[in-house]
């Protein structure tokens, strides 16, 4: 049984399972069912939301795109958090650079320089032309009008530079990847602009089927920003090209760096949350009595049908309800309620009670 002192009520509804089986560092099964949604009911206008552990899986990141075990959020609504098995993308952080497309992991439409060629009669450096793409640890080491920057990894690896070309479904990157049957996976990238002029406009794709929202970075040059979708599997298997692709047709700027590019699968738990209020007690006083006094007539609206009340004396004790209807004893006293519904419990309010001799009629004296 909860306490009827507690001030944060959570509530915890499970309406999915998950099963999973490793064989070393490679997934050999993964039973998904669906995904599992949490309900979590707390008292105020704050809670903090948790991970949970998932054997196989790491990296957890929230919806907003922080990481780490915990986020606190302050508004009502639907959040979510996942973890990840290991990535069958080859090169994702690109720190492979090489100017061999078999090596490197992955293909282009667009065309390849090496971040040292030449370029006669460019403007800014090897990546003036549009359509042309490279792999550097700084933008502005390959075009003078990008800004100079950190890949997403680690601050000082490599990255993928693209000048994008005004042409719309023009494959900026893809590889082929081995899929398991059934399985939810998560297609994930970090993107930057370079340039703040027309920032990108990407999709990811499978197996050439657009999918998920738009990839839009902001126009802030060296502001990585996460992009993610989910896909589920269902009865295909073996090998699929997956893509990023472009969707910009500007004819100038579309200037950007993509990093750290995850497809895996993945298990991701959605978490509705609902805020109840605290209930704000107040009460009367200081209050005196001749005899005894009743502490729920200090409450003011008093509604035992919609809280339990509990009652303390100053030297901490409970008191039952009972005795609370009849104190005998002078001092301050303690009162919180509990809502019986969402077990908000407010702030313990004090008052002061005065118990007062009963008077005696003349010539009467009180019984021993």
């Amino acid at each position: 049984m909860l306490p009827r002192q507690l001030k944060v009520l959570v509530c915890i509804v499970l309406t999915g399972i998950i099963g999973l089986s490793f064989s070393g560092a490679n997934v050999s099964r993964i039973t998904v069912f669906t995904v599992t949604t949490d309900t979590v009911k707390a008292c105020g206008s704050s809670t903090t939301l948790t991970t949970q552990n998932v054997p196989g899986y790491s990296n957890p990141i929230w919806n907003d795109g922080t990481t780490g075990t915990s986020l606190t959020v302050t508004s009502p609504g639907d959040y979510w958090w996942q973890v990840t098995g290991t990535s069958v993308v080859t090169n994702g952080d690109f720190e492979a650079a090489t100017t061999n497309s078999t090596t490197r992991g992955f293909t282009s439409s667009y065309t390849y320089k090496k971040a040292t060629s030449s370029c006669n009669g460019c403007c800014c450096g090897v990546l003036s032309n549009e359509g042309t793409y490279t792999i550097n640890t700084d933008p502005h080491n390959i075009h003078t009008n990008f800004t100079s920057m950190g890949d997403h990894t680690t601050g000082t690896g490599q990255m993928l530079i693209v000048n994008g070309a005004a042409t719309a479904n023009v494959t900026v990157w893809t590889q082929n990847i081995n899929v398991q049957p059934n399985t939810d996976y998560v297609f994930s990238v970090w993107v930057t602009s370079v340039n703040p002029q027309n920032p990108a406009q990407l999709q990811f794709s499978i197996d050439g089927v657009p999918l998920g929202a738009t990839i839009s970075p902001s126009s802030n040059d060296g502001n990585w920003q996460y992009f993610t979708t989910t896909w589920n599997s269902g009865n295909r298997s073996g090998s699929l090209p997956i893509a990023l692709v472009n969707q910009n047709i500007a004819a100038s700027g579309n200037d950007f760096a993509v990093d750290d590019i995850v497809f895996a699968p993945v298990y991701r738990k959605n978490i509705h949350v609902i805020f109840n209020p605290i209930p704000v007690l107040a009460l009367t006083g200081p209050n005196s009595a001749c005899g005894t006094y009743d502490l729920t007539q200090t409450i003011i609206n008093y509604d035992s049908a919609t809280y339990n009340y509990v009652f303390t004396d100053s030297q901490g004790h409970v008191i039952t309800d009972v005795n609370a209807g009849a104190i005998t004893q002078s001092g301050t006293y303690t009162i919180t309620e509990q809502n019986k519904v969402t077990g908000c419990t407010s702030a313990p309010v004090t008052t002061t009670i005065t118990i007062k001799p009963n008077p005696q009629k003349p010539g009467i004296s009180p019984s021993l």
